[in-house]
């Protein structure tokens, strides 16, 4: 047999000299082929499909930004004013109901004490109404409320509501029995209510509206992204259809010019929804929540003023804390610049207002004229006389000023209530069907400049 040996491989030819390079490897290839894509890139935009590409591309960015944007802001307009109707909006109606049952319950529980037989049992049927309304206003803010702190202002509520009502009971108790000791009960029933449920109730129906303008405010905010998103793909478009003229010699593109319908269509749409929306929401605020605060303010103040005078009734006129409170409290309902003063002053031309707040003030006026009358005869010994005078049927006690005063600024809160809803559902509505609206708009848009800028690039490949 013959062997043979065979002789090494030959090493690889040298590339030949003006043939294709061999990539190379490493972050030095990386570059070397990002450098060649953009001098590609720049090329062809030196000509002009390629700037026709380079129109569309920024096209499409500006358009379905405006309208991706556009939708969300809408969305987001909408979800907020739900939301003022829903939770926000119910913590503030809870804890201002909340705020009022407290108050009212303790004007009721006072006057109680006072009254006897039937009389007191009337009183005694509206404190237990004051107590679950507070009972049913708590339960709904324990459910709406979204931060720890007014979480806490719940519970200490909860805490305290069966002290008081178990201090009242006590005085009630005692008081038909003959028992002196029941007023001293009474008395610190109200202190406990004076000095920690109605504070830790204001400062809960505070938080709660401070909550209610922040979401005013974001419903009311212009959506300035979106419409200069929009104006931007609208300047293009223009720009475009001109560029185009210059180079085509045709005077019209179908394409852009529908795109350039659909944006006009689109901006105004948008800019019309959001200035709508802003006018209903600010109505909502002037016209509703603005008289709402001022007379929730004067109810409870009356309704303080109340229990303060029934407190210094039980005191034989003797209680000069009880008087100093009675009279800053009056002082801040009818007083020079007062409550009942800002509310006529603010609302005194409006056609449904006027008449209440009319009502309100003259009421109030003949309650604070016959307490001093009701005073002096405590002091003077005719206690039977001051108290019937105080919490009596007849037309001239300071119980049917202090009625009357009650059922006109019921009657005014209602009024202002309802034109918040009314207002709240207008900005709602104004807003219907506007998001999908925007993004079909846009997108139709976005696919006629495509359709327009396509039909020019073909000319040229054709």
């Amino acid at each position: 047999m013959k062997l043979t040996v065979q002789s090494p491989p030959a090493p690889p030819q040298a590339q030949v000299q003006g043939g294709p390079a061999a990539p190379v490897p490493g972050p030095a290839g990386a570059a070397e082929s990002g450098r060649q894509r953009f001098s590609r890139l720049s090329s062809s935009l030196r000509h002009t499909p390629g700037q026709l590409r380079g129109i569309l591309a920024v096209l499409v960015v500006l358009t379905l930004g405006a309208g991706v944007t556009a939708a969300t802001s809408i969305l987001g307009k909408s979800a907020v004013i739900e939301d003022t109707t829903s939770q926000s909006g119910r913590l503030s109606v809870a804890a201002l109901e909340l705020y009022q049952a407290l108050s009212q319950a303790d004007a009721s529980a006072a006057s109680s004490y006072l009254t006897a037989g039937a009389a007191s049992e009337e009183v005694h049927d509206s404190y237990r109404e004051a107590l679950r309304d507070a009972t049913v206003a708590l339960t709904t803010a324990a459910r709406e409320v979204e931060t720890h702190a007014d979480a806490q202002l719940v519970a200490e509520l909860n805490a305290h509501l069966p002290v008081y009502t178990g201090l009242v009971e006590s005085a009630r108790t005692f008081n038909r029995l003959g028992e002196p000791v029941g007023a001293t009960y009474q008395r610190q029933a109200s202190t406990l209510m004076r000095s920690e449920m109605l504070p830790d109730a204001n400062t809960l129906q505070h938080n709660a509206i401070d909550q209610l303008n922040e979401a005013r405010d974001e419903a009311s905010a212009f959506p300035w992204v979106a419409t200069a998103l929009a104006a931007a793909a609208l300047g293009v478009l223009v720009w475009a259809q001109l560029w185009l003229t210059r180079r085509t010699n045709r005077v019209f593109n179908l394409g852009l010019v529908g795109a350039t319908v659909a944006m006009i269509g689109m901006t105004g749409w948008l800019v019309l929804v959001a200035l709508a929306s802003a006018s209903h929401t600010e109505r909502s605020h002037e016209e509703g929540s603005d008289p709402l605060e001022l007379l929730a303010e004067a109810h409870i103040t009356a309704q303080q003023a109340r229990a303060e005078e029934s407190l210094l009734l039980i005191a034989r006129g003797e209680d000069e804390k009880a008087d100093e409170r009675y009279t800053d409290q009056m002082a801040l309902l009818v007083g020079e610049g007062g409550l009942l003063a800002q509310l006529s002053e603010a609302y005194g031309d409006d056609p449904d207002l006027s008449g209440p707040l009319a009502a309100a003030e003259e009421s109030a006026g003949a309650w604070s004229a016959g307490h001093d009358e009701v005073i002096k005869l405590a002091k003077a010994g005719s206690y039977a006389e001051a108290v019937e005078l105080a919490v009596g049927d007849s037309d001239e006690s300071l119980a049917t000023s202090f009625d009357a005063l009650d059922e006109q600024l019921t009657e005014a809160t209602a009024i202002s209530a309802e034109r918040f809803v009314d207002a709240t559902g207008d900005a709602e509505r104004s807003l219907s069907g506007a998001a999908a609206g925007l993004a079909a708009l846009s997108l139709l848009a976005l696919v006629s400049a495509a359709i327009g800028i396509q039909m020019r690039v073909a000319e040229y490949h054709a």
